[in-house]
């Protein structure tokens, strides 16, 4: 016997289905203004010229979050496995105490740049407060798809392959 509850659930998704355009496409990439430089938990101070022109992965995170956990862990696994082609990557903690996050950072041995200043991204980027938030920049700067939740790894790697990506044209 089915639910009333399993068949609204089936009839909306048959909807959302049927609503869908084929040949849908994801959005253009939009070009974005990030901040000038940022300060990383290290106290160095890195300036928008440390990623010009590099892809770029930006990971809005939590040391208290289960599913940022997860993400952070399958993103360094990646990361780890593409070497040298690996987009950059900036975690950017909404944590406010900094002690927490290198006792973090050091537990778990993350090869991240990771800064606090998470209003100013969140600003530039135009993201939400969902963690994790994974938001993909191009090599010309293009912010691609805003990505909230925690993703599987060849979500990831395909992110990291755009960030990489020459446009054509």
């Amino acid at each position: 016997m089915i639910r009333r509850r399993d068949w609204s659930v089936a009839a909306l998704a048959a909807v959302a289905c049927a609503a869908a355009p084929r040949g849908w496409a994801a959005p253009a990439p939009v070009r974005v203004s990030l901040p000038a430089q940022t300060r990383l938990l290290t106290g160095e101070v890195l300036a928008a010229e440390a990623w010009a022109g590099q892809g770029l992965l930006v990971v809005f995170w939590a040391t208290h979050c289960p599913f940022c956990q997860r993400h952070n862990a399958k993103l360094h696994q990646l990361v780890t496995a593409l070497g040298a082609q690996a987009p950059r990557v900036l975690a950017v903690s909404s944590d406010r105490d900094p002690a927490v996050v290198q006792r973090y950072l050091k537990t778990h041995g993350y090869p991240f740049w990771v800064t606090l200043e998470a209003a100013a991204w969140q600003a530039a980027l135009g993201v939400r407060r969902v963690l994790p938030t994974t938001v993909p920049i191009n090599r010309q700067g293009q912010r691609g798809l805003v990505m909230p939740g925690e993703m599987f790894e060849e979500d990831l790697a395909e992110l990291a392959r755009w960030t990489q990506a020459t446009p054509t044209g």
